[in-house]
């Protein structure tokens, strides 16, 4: 009688639980309850319902935390650029380089949110109300400068508000990385070691910027934009760079390869996103003309083609005919901004 006055003593504390809980405590434990004496059987069983219920809890949320980064995994939508000064955003004033310091602070002002730029260069970042130290691979708010610290507007500044300003659902948000070295070849984003090959045999200046991505530009590239798919969707890639062309030609070929590489090591399908390249200064450059016709010649069975030119037609120079201006950079950037639109949203 005693042995059975336990067990109805132990059914009756089940029957306080939630129907699920009733039902996972009686599986966890019917092993127990068949062998256990009365006494250790109802502490025994207490304990089971216990555990059970915290496996249940943890579950849920581990559930829960999953949900959460698989949503957020869609919501940022991430921009590769690439290039040389004019991507870096030297801007010109007269014949001098215009640094972020004299950055106008209208340039610094309003910038959404959802904006956001994951940093290939750490450093104090000057923003419209005191400074910003930047880590390398971390998100902040695309505040100019963007590329560098001590940078002015790119033209991926106003290319990511356009697209913020464009896009509707206010859940996503335009994450841009970086890369770009002023003056270099395309030779000098190539993967492999022969970027640090070239920059060897280049002048001072270049070399110093070269330092900056360990003598790798591509290698920080596809570095930070693995880190940054744990969270977000690579979505297109821009261009700014042609002005040196390519020190042993075939310029066209090494910029497909470029990309070509690009998708590859991120695990992206061939020919899967926009590759949109910007002319130089007075719409005119022979080399960016002709790269669409290289980057789109083998893509069969789809009238859609990658690679697509963006006009300079009307963008200002500072003054020295090869730099733009601020309003340049703006205007340039929002014509990258208005085809990436016109492409996917």
């Amino acid at each position: 009688m005693k042995r059975f006055s336990v067990f109805f003593a132990v059914l009756f504390l089940f029957a306080c639980s939630s129907k699920n809980d009733i039902e996972e405590e009686l599986l966890s434990s019917s092993s127990s309850l068949s062998s256990s004496s009365s006494a250790v059987l109802s502490s025994s069983a207490i304990a089971v319902s216990s555990s059970a219920i915290a496996v249940s809890s943890s579950s849920v949320a581990a559930s829960s935390s999953s949900a959460r980064s698989s949503s957020s995994s869609s919501l940022i939508h991430i921009y590769l650029a690439f290039g040389q000064s004019n991507m870096e955003g030297q801007n010109w004033s007269g014949s001098q380089i215009a640094y972020s310091d004299v950055l106008p602070v209208m340039y610094k002002q309003n910038v959404d949110k959802r904006f956001i730029v994951m940093t290939a260069v750490a450093g104090s970042y000057k923003l419209a109300n005191g400074t910003e130290q930047r880590t390398q691979g971390q998100w902040y708010t695309a505040v100019p400068p963007i590329i560098r610290n001590n940078l002015g507007l790119s033209p991926a500044d106003y290319f990511g508000r356009t697209l913020v300003a464009g896009i509707p659902d206010t859940n996503i948000k335009i994450g841009i990385i970086a890369v770009a070295v002023s003056g270099s070849a395309i030779e000098g984003f190539e993967k492999g070691s022969g970027a640090n090959t070239y920059f060897s045999s280049e002048q001072q200046y270049m070399k110093n910027i070269a330092a900056l991505y360990d003598n790798n530009p591509y290698e920080r590239l596809v570095t930070l934009a693995k880190k940054a798919q744990e969270t977000g969707v690579i979505k297109g890639i821009i261009m700014h760079q042609g002005e040196s062309g390519a020190k042993s030609g075939n310029w066209a070929q090494k910029v497909k390869g470029i990309y070509d590489n690009l998708l590859s090591d991120l695990g992206l399908p061939a020919n899967s996103i926009p590759f949109l390249a910007g002319q130089a200064y007075g719409n005119n450059n022979g080399n960016i003309s002709g790269l669409c016709n290289t980057m789109n010649a083998n893509i069969a069975g789809s009238t859609t083609k990658v690679c697509h030119i963006i006009s300079s037609n009307g963008c200002a120079s500072g003054g020295d005919n090869l730099h733009f201006n601020y309003e340049g950079y703006k205007t340039l950037g929002e014509r990258y901004g208005q085809k990436m639109l016109e492409l996917l949203y």
